[in-house]
């Protein structure tokens, strides 16, 4: 189970192509809507009734795959599946992960807590608006023993970038896979990199931000990049550099500071557009000059799943850039928001050598 068709439909045929599962044992509910591509299907696709059927009657097993309302529906009988495996689960919401729960007799949960939660138009109390996964963890920084398994290796970050994510959001258990270290970005060294911006009284806009943003883009572009084992160099291109922004407002700024210069290839977007996508270089622009200017709180700013995923994007290099004044500030109340805050702005700091 899944979020959205397309991840169902790529795992799906995974199963097919790659894990050699017969055809005809595997399934997913037609699409209500068409998508252009009428392309034949690997899988089954059948009605909503049938997918049910399938997986009651099916004597030497099969895999079916659909989103949240396929396995939440009533004709599903109780525990009729023997695994459910819920994608993405570190934002799948514990509402609708009880919901589907009763299909099945296990669940198995994949995904990062530490990464952006389901976008939810409404507010819930402790611990509903938590994700499946940040509910289990319960606050740490990765899943406790008993209670889950850590992939420890990252395939997309160089080690330098690897490190400074791990003591950010992962308690300096996450390493990176020697792949990384077979990647390279000519003239330009790995790592998270701080760049100080000043500025004063901007709380969701900066123009001298997005100015420099246009300067770093400029500075990697060209470069010769390989991508890893048997990759020919190749120029870095336009679309090889992700720029995240904190706020909508800063992201057309500097979209429109991109355009100026010729280079309005350049993929820009706030932190959810970017999640799971990668990048050889990313780019995070805060644009606010002081605690007493920031939209939103910072609490939303300096949100330590918000800066993991930006940064997380980056395969060699990761630049924030920021006004030097936005960490000065100590979060006045001592409740648990306060101490959340707090222990924020000092993974920010560490992250960025403050």
């Amino acid at each position: 189970m899944a979020q959205s068709h397309a991840a169902v439909e790529n795992m799906l045929a995974a199963v097919v192509h790659k894990a050699g599962v017969a055809a005809d044992r595997v399934a997913k509910k037609r699409r209500s809507a068409t998508t252009g591509d009428e392309a034949p299907r690997a899988w089954q696709e059948v009605s909503s009734e049938k997918l049910a059927e399938i997986a009651a009657s099916s004597d030497g097993g099969c895999v079916v795959g659909g989103t949240a309302w396929d396995f939440a529906h009533s004709r599903w009988p109780a525990e009729g599946l023997d695994l459910l495996v819920v994608d993405e689960a570190g934002q799948f919401s514990l509402a609708d992960t009880v919901a589907v729960a009763r299909s099945a007799k296990r669940l198995l949960l994949l995904g990062d807590p530490q990464q952006l939660p389901q976008v939810s138009q409404g507010r819930h109390p402790e611990p509903v608006d938590a994700s499946a996964l940040a509910w289990l963890a319960g606050g740490r920084a990765v899943l406790p023993e008993g209670l889950g398994y850590l992939l420890p290796e990252s395939w997309r970050m160089h080690p330098e970038v690897c490190a400074a994510v791990s003591e950010l959001a992962y308690a300096g258990r996450l390493a990176a896979h020697p792949v990384t270290t077979t990647r390279s970005l000519e003239g330009v060294a790995p790592g998270v990199v701080h760049v100080p911006v000043a500025h004063e009284g901007r709380s969701s806009t900066s123009p001298q931000e997005a100015e420099e943003v246009v300067r770093q883009v400029r500075a990697v572009l060209g470069r010769s990049w390989v991508a890893g084992p048997g990759c020919s160099p190749r120029p870095v291109g336009p679309q090889d550099v992700l720029v995240v922004a904190a706020y909508n407002a800063q992201v057309h700024l500097v979209r429109q500071a991109l355009r100026a210069a010729g280079l309005g290839e350049v993929p820009v977007g706030t932190v959810d557009m970017f999640q799971g996508r990668e990048a050889p270089v990313a780019i995070l622009t805060l644009a606010a000059s002081a605690p007493e200017n920031v939209s939103r709180g910072m609490g939303f700013l300096l949100s330590r799943n918000r800066i993991n995923v930006a940064v997380s994007r980056a395969q060699w290099r990761a630049v924030v850039i920021s006004s030097p004044r936005l960490t000065d500030y100590l979060p006045g109340d001592l409740d648990a928001n306060g101490v959340t805050r707090l222990l924020e702005l000092g993974a920010f700091l560490r992250l960025v050598g403050g």
